[in-house]
């Protein structure tokens, strides 16, 4: 008798308009789960229960998983089953260090160009992740950060804004597991940090702008590593600072 699959909490039936263009849609559907924490971290990912819950065959299923261990979202198991990846110290030091580097790179292609329409966008943002905190908002406090952070590297051309998605992602999954056992301090620190970014880009201070976003970035590469790996040592991190303050 063939055993039941174990279905995963929070994974309903997708309604797709086109299912042989179901690629795309499913797998922003699972990514965000990752990203939410609809699928937490370590949870096993059957093709079989995926494909059942989702109303989806197995054949797409198993591409978009692929696709999401090429992202570093999934890991593959022995035995051939993937599951959703855990907490990586050092790939969590590696993204940050690169976000420090590529986004204050951004920020100075940036910042010459910040107008009057984007000064009123970005206080609206700051404005809108101090709401969400007070109401606990977690999913649009996430999306004004997102936006914020955006924001700030507008200026920048398109192959670096898609390189700084795409860390910006991997990084919000971390935030979000700290977020999940501490949700009443996380958003303090940004609630300093994000009008001081502000102030100095309004300013236009690159110098002072740089350094404010660098150690924004730092605080919190630290502050999760220091919740979830507090035996690590960062590495790549230090240097990435390092380099900045060099070059600032």
């Amino acid at each position: 008798m063939p055993q039941p699959t174990i279905r995963i909490p929070g994974i309903e039936p997708l309604d797709l308009s086109d299912r042989r263009q179901s690629i795309a849609p499913l797998h922003s559907f699972l990514r965000e789960c990752i990203l939410d924490g609809r699928l937490p971290p370590g949870t096993t990912l059957s093709q079989v229960a995926l494909a059942e819950q989702l109303g989806v065959s197995r054949t797409p299923v198993r591409e978009v998983l692929r696709m999401l261990q090429e992202e570093g979202f999934v890991d593959s198991q022995p035995n051939q089953r993937m599951r959703v990846a855990g907490f990586d110290p050092t790939e969590l030091d590696s993204d940050y260090a690169t976000r420090i580097l590529l986004e204050t790179l951004a920020l100075t292609m940036t910042i010459d160009g910040f107008g009057a329409r984007q000064r009123r966008e970005a206080k609206s943002l700051v404005t809108g992740m101090r709401r969400a905190a007070r109401a606990k908002d977690t999913a649009a406090w996430f999306t004004a950060h997102g936006e914020f952070h955006r924001l700030l590297g507008a200026g920048a051309a398109e192959p670096l804004k898609r390189q700084l998605r795409s860390l910006s992602d991997r990084s919000a999954r971390y935030i979000r597991i700290t977020q999940r056992s501490a949700p009443e301090s996380w958003p303090a620190m940004g609630d300093v940090e994000h009008p001081a970014i502000l102030d100095a880009v309004i300013a236009g201070d690159k110098d002072r702008a740089v350094s404010q976003l660098a150690h924004h970035l730092q605080g919190t590469a630290l502050r999760v590593l220091h919740d979830h790996a507090p035996h690590y040592t960062p590495v790549a991190v230090p240097q990435a600072m390092a380099l900045v303050r060099a070059g600032s």
